[in-house]
């Protein structure tokens, strides 16, 4: 008779207790780093110019997707021409978004040199992590405290 193969262990209750306080741990993280952040004029301006940093990558590739589907599709029947209709709508569609994209990067970068007053909200910081605890992690408890 063949051996059954070995089934994973079962986690001890220290491993699992390891592993929910790293998950609070990160938690608390992602709690702190973003009260932070947003809470900073500097900050936010810098993370969400990023933020269309990012997405205009994704654009570009997705605008080049779009060229390619109309190059292969445009010279088909004209059955075919809803289909590449839609498809030089969606184009259009991504590039006036990426126009959008682009104008609020360069503002956002423009608000965190030079000159640019830097300024933090005025409420204690503990009432800003209350704030994104609660969009994050709706109605669950709020991880322990350091």
């Amino acid at each position: 008779m063949a051996r059954r193969p070995n089934k994973t262990k079962a986690k001890t209750f220290q491993q699992r207790q390891t592993e929910r306080h790293q998950r609070d741990q990160h938690d608390r993280d992602v709690v702190e780093d973003i009260a932070s952040q947003f809470t900073c004029s500097n900050a936010i301006a810098r993370d969400f110019a990023g933020q269309c940093d990012e997405r205009l990558v994704d654009l570009d590739f997705d605008l080049l997707c779009s060229e390619l589907a109309v190059d292969f599709w445009a010279s088909t029947p004209d059955t075919s021409r809803p289909l590449v209709d839609a498809l030089r709508e969606l184009q259009a569609e991504r590039r006036r978004h990426r126009d959008a994209i682009a104008q609020l990067g360069q503002r956002l970068r423009q608000l965190t040199g030079g000159d640019v007053p830097h300024h933090h909200l005025d409420l204690p910081i503990e009432h800003y992590r209350e704030q994104v605890r609660a969009r994050l992690f709706g109605d669950l408890d709020p991880p322990a405290g350091p």
